[in-house]
């Protein structure tokens, strides 16, 4: 028994080598299956392959602007943490238009994307100029891009339906107005002042968003595991 062992000891090691690297292999096929999302917000789940499309579109948005540069391990570290806060708040605010009801139509969408001066020859919107710079440019599809505007839209909605209730009163302007010793009119300190007290309740309510929100991040198991 101890020859046998000894003369196919070699045989014996690959195999364990072997069974070894499908055993990882198994693992991490297993884990990519049963993780199936990059990141889940209150149940709705966004996922990895979604996730990596938005990361490379903006990596090719860094080279365009910066063609002899080279983006770091921490930079692209960066730019795939903006972009999950970015798909989280966007599902948030998704699914707080839907609860208000905030809809947006595809004749909006198409309206406009057909005021957008970069699809326009001579101030008309033109077809082919319009798929010729998603293609090279933008490098996406149109179905793609008229989506993303809709989001746009959807989540401008709703910005604007949460600070529409946004006011402020003739004493509180004479208040901050006196305090930081404003030297323009009162007049014009009163529009910025309502435009500052909208943008902090904006930013209070959707931080409120994200504190009761159940959000799940996969992706550390995820990138760990490929």
């Amino acid at each position: 028994m101890m020859n046998f062992l000894r003369k196919n000891v070699k045989t014996f090691l690959w195999c364990i080598a072997i069974a070894f690297i499908g055993g990882v292999f198994l693992w991490n096929f297993s884990t990519r299956r049963l993780i199936d999302s990059v990141v889940s917000v209150n149940g709705t789940k966004i996922s990895y392959s979604s996730f990596l499309d938005s990361v490379n579109a903006r990596i090719r948005n860094w080279y365009d602007q910066n063609p002899e540069g080279e983006l770091t391990d921490d930079q692209r570290k960066e730019i795939k943490s903006e972009v999950l806060n970015s798909l989280i708040q966007e599902q948030l605010l998704l699914q707080e238009a839907k609860k208000y009801g905030i809809y947006v139509s595809q004749s909006e969408v198409i309206n406009t994307i057909r005021s957008l001066p970069q699809f326009q020859r001579e101030g008309k919107f033109d077809p082919q100029l319009y798929f010729y710079i998603l293609q090279n440019y933008f490098r996406t599809e149109p179905a793609v891009y008229e989506n993303q505007v809709k989001l746009l839209i959807t989540n401008q909605k709703m910005r604007d339906f949460i600070i529409s209730s946004v006011k402020v009163t003739d004493q509180e302007v004479k208040d901050e107005y006196a305090r930081r010793k404003i030297k323009d009119k009162e007049e014009n300190f009163k529009k910025d002042l309502l435009q500052e007290k909208k943008i902090l309740f904006y930013r209070e309510w959707l931080f409120s968003l994200y504190q009761k929100a159940k959000i799940i991040n996969n992706l550390d198991k995820i990138e760990k595991g490929s």
